[in-house]
């Protein structure tokens, strides 16, 4: 049995996080095998890195959790002007510069970063999930054990910093989401890994069964939209809104109810009277919701992989994503389970067609299943993932 570790900046079952879903994935697969233990912070939001969690270990389904106090809580103003500052200087920005932006960043935890370079020797592979935040760039240059970085690469801004092309080597094992994230490593790095992987990770897949209840009548209740995640600018909610209110606009007479789950960062002038705000729910919630949808959105365009449409896919529903994300474009056309758009002209035709076709959007739904059936169960993922540290500890 060998021992792993996994570095991430926050960890809790009950975070919704992209990554964060993707460190418990992966610690609960490699478990089963391996002796698997946690370093992270104690903190819980993402936004402010606040410690909410309690320092020290702690023991949690055969997995050992090390969790370690955030110094300095974030605050997004002062980080972005950070940012703005140091990207205008491209390449002459200073190393200092770029140090005091990773600082801002966070979460600025020295006590997480000094403890796994202090203990690396007494596992046999180290794995980093994440790459803008500070934990990760501070541990990766000293450590000398065999380790795994799944960075989870958006191409957005501060992936443009010196400080990242200095700090993700070519030289280390790279675990991608989506070809398209490979590519977003080779457009900042210039060179693809010497050794990657693709994975990704796995969502649930309801029975055959399960699909069938309960079906929906389009002339009683009208279409039902639905997003799922984290309601904030960067995820691109502000425009979605304003795309969606304006089309209704449009439709004033057509039954459609957009409904949105997740904790909610928008400002209320943001938010039309049209969408309806259902806050973070239950997987039981979750669920129940999706199978009474028609038609899942997701506007983000900084994706490495995107849970939500996977979601959307294994209850065989389409999907209506930005197109400015390669990732989910790929997903889109890889699968043929989904349309996308460019901007609100290309979103409003796409909404029409898909809401005026029931037949296509049934024939994308099951399109999407099978893609999740033969890329993104459990199994399948574990088969990988075993496979890959398998390679790595040879």
């Amino acid at each position: 049995m060998k021992k792993i570790a996994i570095l991430v900046p926050r960890f809790h079952p009950n975070i919704a996080g992209g990554a964060e879903k993707l460190a418990l994935d992966y610690a609960l697969i490699l478990k089963e095998s391996h002796q698997v233990q946690i370093f992270t912070t104690c903190a819980k939001d993402y936004v402010s890195w606040k410690n909410e969690l309690r320092e020290g270990e702690e023991d949690w389904d055969d997995i050992k959790i090390h969790r370690f106090p955030v110094k300095k809580e974030r605050n997004i103003n002062v980080m972005n002007q950070v940012l703005e500052s140091c990207l205008r200087k491209g390449n002459k920005v200073s190393i200092e510069e770029e140090e005091n932006f990773l600082i801002e960043q966070g979460p600025y935890s020295p006590s997480l970063v000094s403890r796994v370079i202090e203990v690396q020797n007494q596992f046999d592979l180290i794995i980093l999930v994440g790459y803008l935040y500070y934990p990760i760039v501070k541990v990766l240059p000293n450590l000398k054990k065999p380790t795994l970085i799944i960075p989870t690469f958006h191409e957005e801004p501060a992936f443009t910093l010196p400080l990242y092309k200095r700090t993700f080597l070519p030289d280390y094992s790279y675990c991608f989401n989506a070809p398209e994230e490979a590519d977003v490593y080779k457009k900042q790095i210039g060179v693809l890994p010497k050794n990657y992987f693709y994975i990704g990770t796995y969502v649930s897949l309801p029975k055959e069964e399960v699909l069938q209840q309960n079906p929906i009548s389009v002339e009683e209740e009208g279409i039902n939209l639905l997003t799922l995640g984290r309601i904030e600018p960067a995820k691109g909610f502000p425009e979605l809104y304003a795309h969606y209110d304006s089309w209704k606009h449009f439709f004033p007479k057509e039954k459609i109810r957009l409904v949105s789950i997740g904790n909610n960062h928008l400002p209320n002038d943001l938010i039309p009277i049209s969408v309806h705000l259902q806050g973070f729910v239950t997987q039981t919630e979750k669920e129940n919701l999706l199978q009474k949808s028609h038609l899942i959105l997701n506007p983000s365009a900084l994706e490495s992989f995107s849970i939500a449409i996977m979601e959307a896919w294994s209850f065989a529903k389409p999907v209506l994503v930005n197109g400015k994300s390669d990732v989910m474009r790929g997903h889109c056309q890889r699968s043929q389970g989904g349309l996308y758009y460019s901007d609100e002209i290309s979103f409003r035709r796409s909404l029409e067609y898909l809401i005026q076709n029931p037949d296509i959007r049934e024939r994308l739904g099951k399109n999407g299943r099978k893609y999740v059936e033969l890329n993104f169960t459990k199994e399948t993922i574990k088969n990988k993932l075993e496979l890959v540290v398998s390679k790595l500890l040879d």
